[in-house]
């Protein structure tokens, strides 16, 4: 199963890549609806996380004996790191160059390394291991919430056929 998180770890950038080649830089910048994250903010979250929210924090797991950990404040990084003014292009370039290190370093962690655990201040005590999977499941949301936005900016030239969908599903 552990490959399978190599696996989508691994295919995550291209994926974007390709589902975002014909977005302009227009409707990247643009929130699918008023408090919602554009593409721009989830390539600036996807870059940022890479590093702060998973590598340093698997990195100190199987380093550190016990490391504690706080939760990460994704809204609040949105504002201090002005995530809208980070050009998405630079956001995944930069995301792919992280993505290729992080995996060549953890595909030589051994099982004793990925048994070992920190603790997460808010969910309790967390392995490396489950956190490889969480970094898996994060990517797939971000995808799924880029094929949200790319689904629904069809919904308006669906004429009536929009009749068959309720927004929002």
């Amino acid at each position: 199963m552990l490959e399978n998180v190599f696996a989508t770890l691994a295919s995550t950038p291209e994926k974007l890549r390709r589902e975002l080649q014909d977005f302009s830089r227009r409707d990247m910048k643009r929130p699918p609806a008023p408090g919602k994250w554009s593409v721009q903010v989830i390539l600036a979250h996807l870059a940022d996380a890479e590093q702060f929210g998973m590598r340093d924090r698997v990195e100190a797991i199987v380093r550190d004996d016990r490391p504690v950990f706080e939760s990460f404040d994704q809204e609040k990084r949105v504002v201090e790191l002005k995530y809208d003014r980070i050009d998405p292009r630079d956001s995944l370039t930069s995301l792919t160059r992280q993505r290729r290190a992080n995996l060549k370093w953890l595909r030589k962690l051994r099982p004793a390394q990925l048994r070992r655990v920190g603790v997460h201040k808010t969910v309790g005590e967390v392995s490396a291991l489950e956190f490889l999977y969480e970094w898996a499941f994060h990517d797939l949301g971000h995808l799924k919430q880029i094929l949200e936005i790319k689904r629904y900016a069809l919904y308006p030239q669906m004429g009536n056929m929009r009749k068959f969908y309720q927004f929002g599903q």
